[in-house]
């Protein structure tokens, strides 16, 4: 879906919490495969929840290729938005507490 949409598993992730149900996992870092998709029911999920997942995840791939910009600008009904995951591979940008991460910010001239 990647290769013929553009659409990745972080933004079928992001989609998935618009309806409500939980995300698949993306495996582990790092990845040993590109675009890891692992599906993790818990136990306490019934045939019901299950069929609503998967019927999630049906419409979210139809949506990929009708209109893959409302799945790559998903989420669109949370309280917080879309995360920036580059921040996660920059090593400057990391403080482990939030007086480092005030000292980083105050270093970058950085304002509130």
């Amino acid at each position: 879906m990647k290769e013929e949409t553009g659409v990745d598993v972080h933004d079928v992730q992001n989609r998935m919490t618009d309806f409500g149900v939980d995300a698949m996992w993306t495996s582990h870092e790092p990845w040993l495969i590109p675009e890891p998709f692992t599906p993790e029911a818990g136990e306490m999920y019934g045939k019901e929840a299950l069929d609503t997942w998967i019927a999630v995840l049906a419409r979210i791939s139809d949506e990929a290729y009708s209109d893959p910009e409302i799945v790559k600008t998903a989420p669109h009904n949370q309280a917080v938005h879309r995360l920036d995951h580059d921040a996660m591979e920059d090593p400057a940008r990391w403080a482990m507490t939030w007086r480092a991460y005030l000292r980083k910010r105050a270093n970058t001239g950085a304002q509130s």
